[in-house]
């Protein structure tokens, strides 16, 4: 089964306030507790800003597919998705190839002694599936860098 991703635009100009914890959340260990005070948290923190850098090149995506589940990238999670930024070696990018929009793991390959790309990679982190492999032939276009992944605990 390919994977494949489904896009959505960010519209929503409004901001998202919600409250936030002004205490650590602690994932191991043990320690005191909190003040009881903490109740009633006075900060709040805007998840639009947090998430969304620029809300022009920002979109959305489903995922389907469970390629990148030994990343943490499962079917059903929605990805937020930056175009206009330059990928970087094992980032998560969006591709269009043949026709169909990917998510895979980016990595590149490099002419000796150059800066010049002479083939990429698109890694799958599931061994049930094999890596795509883009040269100078193929019908690909880089699309955008996931930049948050989403998806219900």
């Amino acid at each position: 089964m390919k994977s494949s991703i489904e896009i959505f635009k960010f519209s929503d100009e409004e901001s998202l306030l919600i409250p936030l914890l002004p205490a650590k959340v602690k994932a191991g260990g043990y320690g005191s507790f909190e003040s009881p005070a903490l109740d009633f948290p006075e900060d709040t923190i805007d998840l639009i800003k947090l998430l969304i850098k620029d809300k022009e090149t920002v979109f959305f995506a489903h995922v389907t597919g469970d390629s990148l589940n030994g990343i943490g990238i499962f079917d059903g999670d929605i990805l937020i998705i930056q175009k206009g930024m330059l990928p970087k070696e094992n980032d998560v990018i969006i591709v269009f190839l043949d026709g169909e929009f990917f998510v895979k793991k980016y990595k590149p390959s490099f002419k000796e002694n150059s800066s010049n790309l002479k083939s990429i990679t698109l890694k799958s982190e599931n061994p049930d599936y094999s890596d795509l492999f883009i040269s100078s032939d193929s019908d690909f276009t880089y699309w955008g860098r996931t930049t948050w992944n989403l998806h219900r605990l």
